[in-house]
């Protein structure tokens, strides 16, 4: 079962190890250090980024198409992808694809693809 939604499209390359980051966002209006030297700052949002690297199953031709799906000039990918227990879909851009090619017995394959997704706002506001 694919993990993967993109534009409403399920992906199923082969095995995919997922890597999720969350960034805090401070208010700039609220930062600054008080006379005791301590920073003072109020949290504003959270951006989940996430990353994901696929092992490919074999047989190119589904890769391929993948990797020319995620590459195409789009600003705005939607995406759906695991969160907690659930699945959270926000607008994402893709900033960066990047795989390599490697031998193996002879034969060429490309392996090893990386793609990162940055949100266009952030998924949680301040409480």
């Amino acid at each position: 079962m694919s993990v993967i939604v993109i534009d409403g499209k399920k992906y199923d390359v082969g095995e995919v190890e997922i890597r999720r980051d969350a960034e805090i966002i401070y208010d700039p209006v609220t930062a600054g250090v008080m006379l005791d030297f301590s920073e003072v700052d109020d949290a504003a949002a959270t951006k989940y980024s996430y990353s994901f690297t696929v092992v490919p199953k074999p047989g190119a031709a589904e890769y391929d198409a993948f990797y020319y799906d995620i590459t195409s000039p789009k600003s705005v990918r939607f995406v759906e992808l695991p969160f907690g227990q659930s699945k959270i879909t926000f607008p994402a851009k893709i900033k960066k694809v990047s795989d390599s090619l490697a031998d193996f017995g002879g034969k060429s394959k490309w392996t090893g693809l990386t793609v990162e997704f940055l949100p266009v706002k952030p998924q949680r506001q301040g409480d």
